[in-house]
């Protein structure tokens, strides 16, 4: 899938670091990842390209804001020296981004501000802080790739079901990503069996010093969109509609580490595909 570039708040710091009580001995702890996950073997991967597979139990640590953590507070820190507290806010990227798209006049990528106008208007998506979720799953892919140095996209299927939780994480040394059958077919398993498909995640990363033809695909019209912003391309609403009618994905989240946009499957209708 070709991703095309994904409000500050006080952050709540849940206790995701230490084990509740009553984890069963063996368990991953609570909102801490399984440092040895399954690898899904797929032919001839891209650079970088990495599939795994978790099976968590399930608990509410895992849905609560993220802990404002040192790697994340270094992250937010670097972004503030970039665009100033105010220019991190979702909202002022959404702004920035859609005023990028709005100019393309006459341009296929003009169609892109019809999913930032949308999310401007709060006619879909619920934003908020990222989940200690989602926090995880990007800080695992920062952490094979520093974001700001060399910004990388990753994505991920979140099921829940029998009080577990299964993640299918995919990522690689790209901005932009491959859906593959081999993840998909087993996420479709899944929800044959009890397991529901609450989101697709991905990350929307933060893209400076862009130049025309670099490895961000940037060209003259979105060498200046910096991305961050947590408005869907069309290309995200397209593959999210064929999930849904492929397994029933109830619905789709877009990160960029901070904070979170998600979005419902009703929403996929309100959003604009590519035709």
């Amino acid at each position: 899938m070709r991703v095309i570039p994904w409000l500050l708040m006080a952050f709540l710091v849940p206790a995701c670091h230490a084990p509740r009580a009553g984890t069963v001995p063996g368990e991953t702890p609570a909102c801490v990842l399984d440092a040895q996950p399954e690898v899904i073997a797929v032919p001839n991967p891209k650079p970088g390209e990495l599939n795994e597979f978790f099976d968590l139990p399930d608990s509410p640590e895992w849905w609560a804001p993220a802990p404002m953590d040192p790697e994340r507070e270094q992250y937010r820190a670097a972004l503030v020296a970039r665009l100033g507290a105010e220019g991190l806010h979702q909202r002022a990227l959404l702004e920035r981004q859609h005023a990028i798209h709005t100019a393309m006049a006459g341009k296929p990528m003009q169609r892109e501000a019809e999913n930032t106008g949308r999310v401007l208007e709060g006619s879909s998506g619920k934003p908020g802080p990222a989940s200690c979720l989602e926090w995880r799953l990007f800080q695992r892919q920062a952490r094979r790739y520093p974001m700001l140095e060399r910004p990388t996209e990753f994505g991920a299927y979140v099921l829940r079901g029998h009080g577990r939780l299964r993640v299918y994480l995919s990522g690689g040394d790209s901005v932009g990503g491959q859906l593959r059958h081999e993840v998909s077919d087993r996420v479709a398993a899944d929800a044959a069996n009890g397991f529901e498909p609450v989101a697709h995640l991905h990350n929307h990363p933060f893209m400076f010093d862009r130049k025309v033809g670099d490895r961000t695909y940037a060209n003259e019209d979105s060498v200046k969109d910096i991305g961050g912003a947590l408005a869907p391309s069309l290309t995200d609403v397209h593959a999210w509609r064929n999930m849904r009618e492929g397994f029933g994905l109830k619905g789709a989240w877009l990160t960029n580490g901070l904070d979170s946009i998600h979005y419902t499957s009703e929403d996929f209708d309100r959003l604009s595909a590519w035709d």
